[in-house]
C-alpha cells in the first residue's frame, strides 16, 4: 500500500512545575517509567526520531508513535503512575497527529487504577482521539479530579487496521494552567496585504488574546501588536511578497498573560497583476515569479516542472525554449499549478487562453482541469471542461472567466495516469473587449465566431476549420447539451433564459464563449 505523507514543524515551550512533562527526546528508547504493551501485530508504539528528515516533532526531535500495520493493533502507551492530588496534578495534555488524511488514524485515552497490565484499563477518558489528518498537531486535555487521591496509569490505546501513523508529544501531567498558550494555530486566506491566523480557545473563560507580529526576523518585543476578543485575527496592512513571522499569547485577565506561542510564519502573495494582457511563456527551468504549486489532498507531492520535451519527446514547447508540464510515474498523482493574483475588476470580459497538449501512453491519458478562486478565502470552482481525451498536437484553449474580482486565482490542475504528461504553454489572460449586447458578434483570436447575441432559437458557428463538437454549459460547468458532428449551429430554443458557456471544439482549437440566451 503507497503511503504519502505532508507534514509541518510545531513547537512548543516547555512547561514548567509538572508532576511530569515528556518530550520523548531524551533517547530513541521509550523514557523510565514508560512501558509499551504490544499485544497485536508486530508494530507497536516506539520513539521516532526526525533528526535529518523532511517532517518534525511537535517540539525537539522526537515523538512516541505508533505505525502502519496490516493486522490490527491492540497496543498501550503506558505512562508512569500518577498519584492525583487536586491542584497538583489533577490534569493531562498532549499533543497528537494523524499524518495521512488517506489512512486517518486515531486513539482511545484510558484510565488503569490498579496496574499497567491490558486488562486493568477499564475507564476510559476518550473513546476516541481524532486529530484531522495531515499537518497539524492538536492539543487534548482532559480533568482527573474524578480520580484525586488515588494512583492511576494512563493509556493510550491503539486498535486500528492498515492506516499510517499517529503521533504524541509533550505530554503534561500536573496543575491545570491558569492561563493556555494558544495552540492548533492556522494560517489561512493569505493574500498580498493581509492574513487570517486562528488557534484553539483557552480553556479560561472570557480569555482574550494578543497576536505580536513583524517582519521574519524581528526580534520579539518590537513588533506589532494586535488585540482580539476571539481565537481568530486579520493580520494587516502587510506587504506584498514578503516573509512575516508573528507569536500568540492568551490574556486570562486575573490569572494574567500566558506565555507567547512558538513562533508561526507564512509569507504574502505578490501584488495582484493589474496589467492586460498578461502572459507566461515557462522560458526558464524554474517555477515563474509570482507563480506557485498547491497540493491536492491524496494526490502525492509531486510538482509542476518546466521542460524542453514530454515523456517521448513528441510534444515540444510552442513558445521555445520550454513549457510547463506535470507528469510523475504513478497514476493519480494531482498539483495545482497556480497563478500569481490577477485584478481582472476592471475588465470588460476577461478570457483565459493557453495551449494544451497530452500524448497517450498505451491508452493512458493525462488530465487537465481549471480552477478559480474570484477571493483567496473562497474554495476552487472549476470552469471550462476536464481536459480528459488526448490532444497529440497543441490544442489552443480560450475561457470566460466568470465572477471577476480584485484578488482572482487561477489554477491549472494535471492528473497523472502515467502518460507522456500533461503540457501546458502560451498562458495569457487578456479582455476579450466585448459587451455582449443585441446581436453583438463574439470572437476570439483564432477566427471563431459565434452569433447571434443574445440568441432565442438558434447560434451559429462560423470557422475555417473542421467543427469537432459543440457544447452548452451552465456557468456552474454542467453540461446540458452537445453536438457531436460537423455542425456549424446548435438550437437553444429550449433552453431557459440565462447566461451560458458555449464550447467550440475544432481542429487544433479548444474555445469557450459566454452566451445569452433570451
Amino acid at each position: 500500500m503507497r503511503k504519502k505523507l505532508l507534514l509541518a514543524l510545531f513547537a512548543i515551550p516547555i512547561i514548567a512545575n509538572a508532576q511530569f512533562f515528556q518530550n520523548f527526546d531524551a533517547s530513541t528508547t521509550l523514557p523510565a517509567g514508560w512501558t509499551a504493551l504490544n499485544g497485536g501485530d508486530t508494530n507497536t508504539w516506539a520513539i521516532v526520531d526526525y533528526t535529518g528528515g523532511t517532517i518534525s516533532a511537535y517540539s525537539g526531535t522526537n515523538t512516541a508513535s505508533i505505525g502502519y500495520g496490516s493486522t490490527a493493533h491492540d497496543d498501550y502507551l503506558v505512562t508512569p503512575a500518577i498519584t492525583v492530588t487536586a491542584g497538583v496534578s489533577d490534569f493531562l495534555s498532549f499533543y497528537a497527529r494523524s499524518r495521512d488524511p488517506l489512512y486517518p488514524e486515531t486513539i482511545s485515552v484510558k484510565v488503569s487504577t490498579t496496574t499497567p497490565t491490558a486488562a486493568a484499563f477499564t475507564n476510559t477518558l476518550a473513546a476516541s482521539v481524532a486529530p484531522a489528518s495531515g499537518a497539524s498537531f492538536y492539543r487534548y486535555t482532559y480533568d482527573l479530579s474524578a480520580y484525586v487521591g488515588q494512583t492511576i496509569y494512563i493509556g493510550f490505546y491503539s486498535s486500528t487496521t492498515d492506516m499510517f501513523f499517529f503521533d504524541i508529544d509533550d505530554v503534561f501531567n500536573g496543575a491545570a494552567p491558569s492561563c493556555d498558550v494558544p495552540s492548533s494555530i492556522v494560517v489561512n486566506n493569505v493574500n498580498s496585504n493581509s492574513a487570517n491566523v486562528s488557534w484553539t480557545a483557552s480553556s479560561t473563560a472570557g480569555a482574550t488574546y494578543q497576536i505580536e507580529y513583524g517582519a521574519t526576523g524581528f526580534t520579539q518585543g518590537t513588533g506589532i501588536i494586535i488585540n482580539s476578543n476571539t481565537p481568530s485575527a486579520t493580520i494587516s496592512p502587510l506587504s506584498a511578497s514578503t516573509a512575516y513571522q508573528f507569536y500568540v499569547r492568551s490574556n486570562c485577565a486575573a490569572n494574567g498573560f500566558s506565555a507567547w506561542s512558538t513562533v508561526q510564519s507564512f509569507s504574502t502573495t505578490c501584488a495582484a497583476i493589474a496589467t492586460f494582457p498578461y502572459t507566461q511563456n515557462f522560458d526558464n527551468a524554474t517555477i515563474p515569479s509570482c507563480w506557485a504549486n498547491e497540493a491536492v489532498a491524496g494526490g502525492g507531492t509531486a510538482i509542476w516542472a518546466y521542460v524542453t520535451a514530454n515523456g517521448n519527446s513528441s510534444i515540444t514547447p510552442k513558445s521555445a525554449p520550454r513549457m510547463a508540464e506535470f507528469r510523475t510515474a504513478t497514476a493519480g498523482n494531482k498539483a495545482k499549478l497556480l497563478m500569481p493574483p490577477l485584478n481582472i475588476s476592471g475588465l470588460a470580459t476577461p478570457e483565459l487562453r493557453f495551449s494544451l497538449a497530452n500524448v497517450n501512453w498505451f491508452g493512458d491519458i493525462d488530465e487537465l482541469r481549471i480552477f478559480y478562486k474570484a477571493n483567496p478565502g473562497d474554495a476552487w470552482t472549476q470552469i471550462g471542461s476536464s481536459y480528459t481525451t488526448e490532444n497529440a498536437a497543441w490544442l489552443d484553449v480560450s475561457i470566460p472567466l466568470p465572477n471577476k474580482s480584485a484578488n482572482y486565482m487561477i489554477a491549472f490542475e494535471g492528473t497523472s495516469n502515467w502518460a507522456r504528461g500533461i503540457d501546458v504553454d502560451n498562458v495569457s489572460v487578456v479582455d476579450a473587449s466585448v459587451v455582449l449586447g443585441v446581436n453583438d458578434l463574439v470572437k476570439n483570436n483564432n477566427d471563431v465566431k459565434v452569433y447571434p447575441n443574445p440568441a432565442r432559437d438558434i447560434v451559429n458557428i462560423t470557422t475555417d476549420k473542421k467543427v469537432n463538437s459543440i457544447e452548452i454549459f451552465s456557468l456552474t460547468g454542467q453540461l446540458i447539451k452537445t453536438v457531436n458532428k460537423d455542425s456549424k449551429q446548435i438550437n437553444v430554443s429550449e433552453l431557459k433564459n440565462g447566461v451560458y458557456l458555449l464550447r467550440v471544439k475544432s481542429e487544433g482549437s479548444d474555445q469557450s464563449f459566454k452566451i445569452v440566451k433570451e
